[in-house]
C-alpha cells in the first residue's frame, strides 16, 4: 500500500510538472460519443481489463486484444467526465484524465509486445503496470466523486 501511495503522489507530481499537450475536451472531442454515463465507461474499461488478465492467464492472444482493443478506442461517455466531481475538482481530475489516458496506451503497448513475443511473465508485469494506473486514478478521486449529478 506504501508503493501505491508514493506512486500516485509521483503521479500527481509529473502530473502538475508537465504541460499537457492535449486539453480534457480535446481528448473528449476525439472520441466518439456512447449513451453511457462515465461510470458505465469505467465498468467497460473493468471488464477489458479482465480480458487481458484471462487472455494472459490462459496464454490467449485474442482475449488480450479484445481488451487493449476497448482500451484504446473506447468512447467518451453522453456528460463530459469531469462533471461528476465538485466544481473545484474538476481541473485537476481533467489534467488526470489527459494524463492517464496516453499512460494507459503505453501500459497496453507493453503488455502487447509481450505477448506478441509470447512472453506471457513480461505481459502479466505490463498488466500489473496497467493496474497501478487505474488504481493510482481512483485513489486520488474516488472520495471526491459527485454521486448525485446536477
Amino acid at each position: 500500500m506504501k508503493n501505491l501511495a508514493l506512486l500516485t503522489l509521483g503521479t500527481l507530481l509529473t502530473i502538475s510538472l508537465f504541460a499537457q499537450e492535449k486539453t480534457a475536451d480535446d481528448l473528449v472531442k476525439s472520441m466518439k460519443k456512447e449513451d453511457i454515463t462515465y461510470a458505465q465507461l469505467m465498468q467497460g474499461m473493468g471488464m477489458a481489463k479482465n480480458n487481458i488478465d484471462m487472455g494472459i492467464i490462459s496464454m490467449n492472444k485474442f482475449l488480450v486484444d479484445r481488451g487493449i482493443d476497448l482500451i484504446r478506442t473506447h468512447p467518451a461517455p453522453k456528460a463530459k467526465p469531469w462533471f461528476i466531481m465538485a466544481e473545484e475538482d474538476r481541473e485537476g481530475f481533467k489534467s488526470m484524465l489527459v494524463y492517464y489516458d496516453k499512460k494507459m496506451d503505453e501500459d497496453v503497448e507493453a503488455i502487447e509486445k509481450a505477448v506478441n513475443q509470447k512472453d506471457w511473465m513480461k505481459a502479466l508485469e505490463a498488466s500489473q503496470e496497467l493496474s497501478n494506473s487505474c488504481i493510482s486514478c481512483h485513489i486520488s478521486y474516488k472520495d471526491k466523486v459527485k454521486y448525485i449529478m446536477e
